[in-house]
């Protein structure tokens, strides 16, 4: 648990070039072999963080339905849930980064397979729900799912590598309720 909370902090501070088995152990104030025996590899130990990512990813997302009003309907919950989404890539940008690296995690990794289809799932059930509700009820839902994963992680990857602010002038909440504007509709009244 001490390795991973250690190589979350250095990542969303240094980036995920900078990350080493060595320097995680450094900062972790254990011998530079630790690590190793408790991963297998730099690979495993950076799947079980990003599996803790898509976690978080999950309760970032039920957090953000909570704060929604009683009685707001499945489009104000699928907002939500997109909200929910980029406050999670803006307060952690290295983690957010990691877990759509497949190139430095371990691709047999049954948690992160794990962890990252429950999230993808919780997405399909508030589309689902929303279709359920009438919106775009006659699309497939996984497909609806990945559109609006898709809208929802390409702002976030931008605002967290600061590409955003300087070409567009607006502000995060301005962008993020355009863009939930663009892909559901306006939610402000918040029953939909």
């Amino acid at each position: 648990m001490r390795l991973l909370d250690v190589a979350g902090e250095l990542l969303d501070a240094d980036g995920l070039e900078r990350l080493s088995l060595r320097r995680i152990a450094r900062r972790a104030g254990v011998s530079h072999g630790a690590p190793l025996r408790h991963y297998a590899s730099l690979a495993a130990l950076l799947s079980a963080l990003a599996a803790r990512g898509f976690r978080m990813l999950s309760e970032a997302i039920d957090k953000a339905g909570s704060r929604l009003p009683p009685g707001a309907g499945p489009l104000a919950r699928l907002a939500a849930a997109g909200r929910g989404y980029v406050e999670l890539a803006v307060a952690h940008p290295g983690l957010f980064a990691l877990m759509f690296r497949r190139e430095v995690l371990d691709p047999g990794s049954e948690a992160l397979q794990q962890a990252s289809m429950a999230a993808f799932e919780e997405l399909v059930r508030h589309v689902r729900a929303a279709q359920d509700a009438g919106w775009h009820a006659e699309r497939e839902t996984r497909l609806l799912a990945g559109c609006m994963w898709a809208a929802v992680h390409g702002l976030a990857t931008l605002w967290a590598e600061d590409a955003l602010a300087f070409p567009t002038g607006a502000s995060y909440e301005d962008l993020l309720e355009t863009t939930l504007v663009l892909v559901l509709g306006d939610q402000r009244g918040g029953t939909r």
